[in-house]
């Protein structure tokens, strides 16, 4: 069977399809040792070879894991001023895998771990409709039930982007916080935390619960584990369906 030419790199674990895209305009893969691959070239992998800067490609098992991200991590394999990384808390061996659905320093909660670039690159794309949730413990919004209405009906306006939910309601309230639970669709840069800026609310915790069929459910805050069957059903469901 013949792949895409940038289908079969992501599959290789090095990079996302995109990047293997770009990996490609830029003349570094070469094709059967001899020819320059192009967009558009596909492969057949159990006759022809794949290079990238001399290295050869082969299909790894594909790895899946849901990851509960604590608070005072970066979503990075580094960072120059030594905080402390996503790649610091994970087994050496976990090291090769890449995050999708990335969360800031102070946020919390659920990413997808994977060595699947095409799955990963499609499970963050707005255009096939992944819902995230966020559990939001929140204060000094003095309307909380006009701020709900208002990111889902008209969204709000900051720095040049417009800030929308799909969905958004009050779980509950506790002297003077109310923990709301906001989905979310494309997951813009800091979405969640400056929609509530822009209603003068203070964020006390932000934690993403669900991503899709994924949960966190009982996993604590630095642990892993493997997807379950029915995970691994959307996995296929989801790297199948048309462009």
């Amino acid at each position: 069977m013949r792949l895409r030419l940038q289908k079969f790199i992501a599959q290789s674990g090095i990079c996302s399809r995109r990047a293997a895209e770009s990996l490609i305009r830029d003349g570094k893969v070469l094709l059967n040792d001899i020819k320059i691959a192009q967009i558009g070239d596909s492969i057949d992998p159990n006759i022809e070879t794949v290079r990238i800067d001399g290295q050869l490609l082969r299909p790894k098992e594909k790895q899946y894991f849901v990851f509960n991200k604590p608070t005072k991590v970066l979503s990075s394999k580094k960072d120059p001023v030594g905080l402390t990384c996503l790649y610091d808390l994970l087994l050496p061996s976990m090291r090769h895998l890449f995050y999708a659905g990335r969360l800031d320093f102070m946020s919390e909660g659920l990413l997808i771990l994977t060595n699947d670039g095409h799955f990963s690159n499609r499970l963050s794309h707005p255009r096939f409709g992944i819902q995230k949730y966020y559990h939001v413990w929140v204060k000094g919004i003095s309307s909380v039930k006009n701020f709900l209405q208002t990111i889902v009906n008209e969204g709000v306006f900051d720095d040049g982007e417009m800030l929308r939910a799909c969905s958004a309601e009050k779980i509950s309230s506790t002297k003077g916080t109310d923990l709301l639970q906001i989905v979310l669709l494309e997951g813009k840069n800091r979405e969640i935390r400056r929609m509530i800026k822009c209603f003068d609310g203070k964020i006390l915790r932000l934690q993403r619960v669900k991503m899709g069929p994924f949960e966190l459910k009982d996993l604590k805050p630095g642990k892993w584990r493997s997807f379950n069957q029915q995970e691994h059903n959307f996995v296929n469901q989801l790297s199948n369906s048309p462009d």
